[in-house]
């Protein structure tokens, strides 16, 4: 069977603030699920594969629907996240009105959340929920024997209209080690680039899966961790450097969750003399003096952190609990081992006030960080968030149930509803005015640039950003 799978655009338009702003002018990465995907059914060698990334292509709708006419696929895969669910909607509609005789497949973070409302849109034929990878297998194997969809049912994680209401499964797959590696010349490799490395084509590797807390913002944790060996991970690596990508951003989101784990990966790369240039994301509590001269020494170049607060309060709102005097003492030792840090930090929780975001703010400028970025808070389907505005009764109904049935509506507000939307908004821009044009950053800024691409991609990115932020046009 011929397969197309398609990373959506990102024009949703409930996006579109100073957060958004950065993410789009920041940097460009590979759809890690699709490719996972694609990979293995490549390697199986039963059905023809192909992936069209839009966002990395830059692709508009009509664009889109040229590619799919041209490739004539039986199958068309569209991966969904929540936030930008009217993009993959629009995408589904349009592969039914080229033919209905094409098959629709869903997938993603988002079937996790709302599996049933996502089956019954009238152009979906089938959805997979959690983990895809050998539960697509099978799906495409059944319909390559020209099985009809209902006898589909009993493919575990797999809903269709004819078994929507027996409760969704959500895959995991314990041993991800048993996954090929993946193949990075599936995507277009060399459009993908960041602002945060030194050179580009970079692209992202996932050496575990899944989160163990329980962060109220976060709709993906309490997840098993689950792990690869660290020669596969190598093995990877290598790929990529015969590929010419020399800087990797791995994409777990505990890197150094396991110390002896990080060790393990960190002393394959310096046994194999693997150059290149890295970055991870971690927890402030999950590092050391010992383990971060290691990923020094391996070859690490930034590390990003979820910082998210500069108060005790919402701190323990959030689940987070950090000690911010610890904080304090991660990033000012993984500065002093020459690693470059990266903070998130969000503005807007339940019962936040102003000052508290102020503080948060300052907080993110006192520690010196290389990089940070502002979101404001979110409140994402299925999380305490989301079930605190409910409970307390914030909205009128669930903005989310009404949005997933026809996403191609834009939500008004999903921000805390005690917020006004167009402040907060400012607020977040002001955030990022304020650490980005300090003349202590500026100076600092110029003082690490270590290429002349990284002055490039840095220039255009940060004059993109700086741009709409002042323009309020978003």
């Amino acid at each position: 069977m011929k397969v197309l799978l398609i990373n959506p655009t990102q024009d949703n338009p409930a996006m579109r603030g100073p957060h958004k702003i950065v993410l789009n002018e920041a940097g460009i990465y590979p759809p890690c699920g699709l490719l996972h995907l694609a990979t293995f059914e490549v390697l199986r060698g039963k059905h023809e594969v192909k992936i069209l990334d839009s966002i990395a292509e830059g692709l508009n709708l009509e664009e889109i629907k040229k590619r799919i006419l041209e490739e004539k696929p039986d199958v068309v895969g569209v991966t969904l996240t929540t936030l930008y669910l009217g993009d993959g909607y629009r995408i589904v509609k349009l592969v039914k009105e080229i033919s209905k005789e094409i098959i629709t497949v869903v997938g993603g973070p988002h079937l996790s959340l709302y599996p049933k409302e996502t089956i019954n849109w009238p152009d979906v034929d089938i959805a997979i929920c959690g983990e895809a990878e050998y539960s697509f297998a099978e799906v495409l194997d059944r319909l390559s024997k020209k099985l009809p969809i209902e006898k589909l049912s009993d493919i575990p994680g797999v809903l269709t209209k004819f078994n929507y209401e027996k409760p969704a499964c959500k895959l995991q797959i314990e041993d991800i080690d048993s996954l090929p590696i993946v193949n990075h010349r599936l995507v277009p490799y060399k459009k993908y680039f960041s602002i945060l490395t030194e050179d580009n084509p970079v692209t992202v590797i996932m050496t575990s899966r899944g989160c163990p807390f329980n962060c109220a913002y976060c709709p993906q944790a309490g997840t098993k961790v689950r792990k690869r060996s660290a020669k596969k991970v190598a093995d990877e690596i290598q790929q990529c450097l015969d590929m010419g990508i020399k800087d990797i951003l791995f994409f777990d989101e505990l890197f150094t969750l396991e110390h002896n784990r990080v060790k393990e990966l960190c002393n394959e790369f310096l046994s194999r003399g693997l150059k290149f240039r890295w970055h991870c994301r971690t927890r402030i509590k999950d590092v050391d003096k010992e383990i971060i001269y290691l990923m020094k020494k391996a070859g690490c170049r930034l590390i990003q952190f979820g910082i998210e607060s500069g108060t005790e309060r919402i701190q323990k709102i959030m689940h987070k609990n950090l000690n911010l005097n610890k904080v304090r003492e991660v990033i000012k030792m993984v500065r002093d081992a020459g690693i470059l840090t990266y903070g998130n930090f969000m503005l807007g929780s339940p019962t936040e006030t102003f000052e508290e975001m102020n503080k948060t703010i300052e907080f993110a400028m006192e520690l010196k960080l290389d990089f940070a970025v502002f979101a404001v808070t979110h409140l994402i389907p299925k999380t305490e968030y989301h079930t605190m505005a409910l409970k307390e009764g914030k909205w009128k109904e669930d903005v989310w149930e009404k949005y997933v049935r026809y996403p191609v509506e834009p939500i008004e507000n999903i921000y805390w509803p005690d917020f006004d939307k167009n402040l907060l908004e400012k607020y977040c821009n002001n955030a990022y005015v304020r650490f980005y044009l300090r003349p202590w950053y500026i100076y600092n800024y110029i003082k690490r640039i270590m290429s002349p691409t990284q002055i490039l991609n840095h220039f255009n990115s940060l004059t993109g950003i700086l741009t709409k932020l002042t323009s309020r046009n978003y």
